[in-house]
């Protein structure tokens, strides 16, 4: 459904900070709209081409054969298994032929293989195992483990790329049995260890940076390597610390082995859905990213440590794209941030009693808001300006418990906020959504989408690509309140700036909700600017809302088991007034759930993430993980004795954030033409009270100014070179294609399989309607909504059977009698429930596409106009065995106006079968999707590759 909307406006111009003055002229322009050329937005790959490992083994060493997916590159990793309490890894950062391995593998195997008539005896060279990516290694007490992934699935598809979910892992000892001691507690460090279930929920890319949001990852390197002076380098890639949970893991490896061999996993959730709109596939991936910084259980991790990282810190990004490009500087990608995490506070409640609420305890008097101060201030750094805060726990109790929390929230926002320029301040929203769920004729999730509005009005988000000529024309008049960096002549993109940050007190059901909110009025725009709908404002009861509905709470879900203990107790569809009581037994039992979970396991959990993530180190004659009291000493440093450099308690935001904001200080690259640059009334943005003055420009007027950030420290020098755009034309534009995708390096046709069992709106097949848009508002009618053939039930959205509650959280407005629709959706995505048919509704119910049942004579007619077709002859023509003739009328197309009267005379013309192949082709890809590929079409691709890979070498 093609849409076509109205050019948004251009928002009202940021003022930043000048020299002298707290408010200043605004950023409208040149100082932090970059130029930037379309094709040098691109979705750049990681390309850690180590794909496949095979593990060999000698008495004396490990080796690691590493290959990417086709087994044209190899590389080789050696690990000395002579000394037991160290890792020694040797990598030479050679790339390999086959045959140079097969050689290499058998000049190893015949120094170690069996000498007759020795006293001795060596085994050779053998096989342990085989894998899709090393983890890292750990070290207990006694020698390492090293531990490999040897079972992936495919989670989503980004612009060809493929994220893929860990399976199954394995944990290989490197020492021999003969040079380790035998340590009582090695074996009970090694399952705590692994009650950190890798396999439910960690994810990892060969090719996409799935630490960063998409924004981030299409404008970070892509001008440093379009540039074509060989002086100018750029910093290599690296993710995010603060979401690469085997960070500890890789500590051995960073600094030692090639890049090739680091492979950053990340817990979390990732699911992805496709919206078909008429064919077109437009998928709707949702990544969340938890934190790894002051991760833990429920009751054993609130509020914030010294560092400014909170529990429960999740970074919700929604990215929605055209899948039928693989193109990058299309203008086909979309993407929207929000952040959900615990007040950012000292506090806690103790769980060591039988209560299953205990009371909220402030545990430090903090005047000065130090840990409030550092927690949005990586806020601003990673995502940014305006930052809204919506607090959703209790504000008014009859003993206070959760309000406790708001009392001392808000006046901590409103003492940082007086030492940054207006506008920069922290906006602070209170809604008490318990309160206002109570009441009979509230709708929670009408007020929440007027607070989304008002925070996407500022926020934004991002669009990789120029506005639509569609969109330009038409002017929706919603298109005008979105924020960000909107659309210009020389800045051809949208970009998000600032983010919405979630909480209550468990940042769990209530969180949930709000986010599904923020999402929906998110996901509006993002469709039109892709030219989908010709409308932002989504209707709920659509095929596409209650897919995205499902996908969220699939999301909460997940979350909720990772830190809860549970799955989500109040859904989406609980605020929404719309769960019968027979959902309150699936309610008690997740309670019952979350509360065993938090009194009896949540402490080995909590001992299992602190030796996963290096919080806790084990050494000999040491206190044990165990026998430790608390472990508030291993996430509070400065409680500890580890003093950090005391901050200012007025001067709190980093004086480096006031040159970059509103937008990220992690856009790695930035550039401004600095002939539009006035060198003494430039309008960048300095620290208050700071009295040096912006430096004079001596550069010539056509050169192009870079500026190369990081993620910490203060920005480099500046580095200049000749020309308005520094590019050499032809030499480093190649194909973009091969530049940043190289299918025989990176990804196989196993990844797009997952194509064919990914949640679609092809799923949900309706019989009786008129339109199959999935943005048509259906109406709960008596009759059941049927999968169509050939695509079977998928379990869950998340990829496991558990996610999802049974088919008694479901229900309609009236009565609490369950919606068909309703039903089939919730068996569709759980992969129960029936789906028969039942009568269907009466003709009367308004809105309903039910046709009333036509009268015997008007059937009778119709019976004698069909029958033509079944009972026509068969064109004479040689029969294809291959091709089984059908007599329900495919061949044959009705002519454009009868030959006569008569309906009983007419003959439909004949239609060729090459014409019928590719009619019926495309109504089976229509209807069932593409088909996997043949062994032919394989080769044929392969050999179109072949040249292309050669010649960008």
């Amino acid at each position: 459904m093609e849409g076509k909307a109205s050019q948004p406006n251009p928002p009202a111009a940021r003022p930043a900070l000048t020299k002298g003055s707290s408010t200043a002229a605004s950023m409208e322009g040149t100082s932090y709209v970059r130029e930037a050329n379309k094709n040098l937005l691109l979705l750049n790959p990681v390309s850690s081409k180590v794909q496949r490992i095979a593990v060999y083994e000698t008495k004396t060493r490990f080796y690691l054969i590493g290959s990417n997916n086709t087994e044209t590159m190899f590389r080789v990793l050696k690990i000395d298994r002579t000394e037991p309490r160290e890792l020694v890894v040797i990598d030479d950062k050679i790339k390999y032929t086959q045959r140079q391995v097969r050689n290499l593998l058998t000049m190893i195997d015949s120094g170690n293989k069996q000498t007759p008539g020795r006293a001795y005896s060596k085994p050779g060279l053998q096989k342990t195992a085989s894998g899709f990516g090393l983890l890292g290694f750990v070290r207990f007490l006694e020698g390492y483990y090293m531990i490999l992934i040897t079972k992936k699935t495919c989670a989503a598809l980004i612009g060809g790329h493929a994220i893929h979910k860990v399976e199954d892992t394995t944990m290989i000892p490197i020492h021999q049995e003969g040079t380790r001691r035998s340590d009582p507690n090695e074996a009970r460090y090694f399952q705590t260890f692994q009650n950190v279930d890798l396999s439910s929920s960690f994810y990892f890319s060969y090719s996409y940076d799935i630490t960063h949001p998409l924004q981030h990852n299409m404008r970070t390197h892509s001008f440093w390597e379009a540039c074509s002076d060989s002086h100018i380098s750029y910093t290599p890639w690296a993710p995010c610390d603060r979401f690469v949970w085997n960070e500890y893991l890789l500590g051995h490896l960073k600094h030692n082995v090639h890049n090739d061999w680091i492979l950053v996993a990340m817990q979390g959730f990732i699911s992805q859905a496709n919206i078909s709109v008429y064919g077109r596939p437009i998928y709707i991936s949702l990544i969340a990213r938890r934190s790894k910084e002051y991760a833990g259980c429920r009751f054993l991790k609130r509020g914030a440590n010294d560092q400014g990282y909170v529990a429960n810190e999740v970074e919700t990004e929604q990215i929605v794209h055209d899948a039928s490009q693989l193109a990058h500087n299309t203008g086909r990608f979309t993407s929207f941030l929000q952040v959900r995490g615990s007040v950012p506070l000292f506090w806690s409640q103790e769980s060591s009693g039988m209560t299953p609420k205990p009371p909220i305890v402030m545990d430090r008097i903090d005047p000065y808001s130090a840990a409030a101060a550092l927690h949005f201030n990586k806020l601003f750094e990673r995502y940014g300006t305006p930052t809204f805060v919506l607090n959703l726990v209790k504000k008014r109790e009859r003993r206070p418990r959760e309000s406790i929390l708001s009392d001392n929230l808000q006046p901590a926002l409103t003492y940082l906020n007086q030492f940054i320029p207006p506008e920069l301040h922290i906006q602070y929203i209170q809604f008490d959504m318990a309160r206002f769920t109570r009441s009979k004729d509230s709708n929670v999730l009408e007020r929440l989408d007027q607070i989304a509005q008002k925070a996407f009005a500022e926020t934004g988000f991002f669009h990789g690509g120029p506005e639509l000529a569609c969109n330009q024309q038409d002017n929706h008049p919603q298109s005008s309140k979105v924020g960000g960096i909107s659309y210009r002549p020389h800045f051809p993109y949208r970009l998000q700036t600032g983010v919405v940050r979630v909480n209550c007190v468990d940042c769990l059901d209530r969180t949930n909700t709000a986010q599904f909110v923020i999402g929906k009025r998110a996901l509006g725009f993002q469709l039109y600017a892709l030219g989908v709908v010709d409308n932002p404002i989504l209707e709920l009861d659509t095929d596409c809302m209650r897919m995205f509905e499902g996908l969220y709470e699939a999301h909460g879900d997940i979350i909720a088991l990772q830190y809860g203990g549970s799955q989500l107790v109040h859904r989406i569809r609980t605020y929404r007034k719309l769960s019968q009581w027979t959902a309150h037994s699936r309610d008690i039992m997740q309670t019952i759930s979350r509360y065993y979970s938090n009194a009896f396991t949540d402490f080995d959990k909590q001992c299992a993430i602190n030796l996963f993530l290096g919080k806790f180190k084990p050494q000999p004659l040491h206190a044990q993980l165990w026998d430790l009291p608390t472990d508030y000493y291993l996430h509070h440093l400065e409680a500890a004795g580890f003093n950090p450099t005391r901050r200012s308690y007025t001067a709190w935001l980093s004086e480096h954030l006031y040159r970059c904001l509103p937008l990220p200080y992690q856009e790695e690259v930035e550039f401004v033409p600095i002939s539009e640059r006035d060198p003494f009334s430039s309008p960048e943005m300095v620290s208050p009270g700071s009295s040096v003055p912006p430096s004079p420009v001596s550069e010539p007027a056509d050169a192009l100014q870079v500026v190369r950030t990081g993620s910490a420290g203060a920005r480099d020098e500046p580095v200049v070179f000749g020309g308005k755009t520094g590019l050499k034309s032809g030499t480093f534009l190649r194909h973009t294609f091969l530049d940043h995708y190289q299918p025989w390096e990176l990804s196989g046709f196993e990844d797009y399989d997952f194509c064919h069992s990914m949640l679609s709106t092809l799923q949900f097949v309706h019989p009786d309607k008129a339109d199959p848009s999935p943005f048509v508002v259906r109406k709960k009618v008596k009759k059941h909504m049927v999968p169509q053939a050939g695509v079977g039930p998928r379990p869950s959205v998340a990829g496991s059977p558990s996610v999802h509650s049974s088919g008694s959280d479901t229900a309609s407005d009236e009565g609490g009698d369950t919606s068909d629709e309703e039903k089939s959706l919730d068996a569709i995505m759980t992969g129960s429930g029936d789906i028969s048919e039942q009568a269907p509704s009466s003709a009367g119910d308004q809105g309903s596409t039910e046709l009333p049942f036509p009268n015997s004579s008007d059937f009778q007619q119709y019976m004698r106009y069909a029958d033509q077709f079944v009972n026509a002859s068969v064109p004479k023509q040689p029969h294809d065995p291959k091709y089984p003739i059908s007599n329900t009328g495919l061949w044959y197309i009705p002519p454009v106006r009868p030959v006569s009267q008569s309906s009983y005379q007419i003959s439909p013309p004949m239609v060729p079968m090459s014409s019928y192949e590719v009619y019926a082709a495309a109504v089976d890809i229509a209807q069932n999707g593409p088909k996997f590929v043949s062994q032919d079409e394989y080769r044929t691709y392969k050999a179109f590759c072949e040249p292309l890979r050669y010649s960008s070498a």
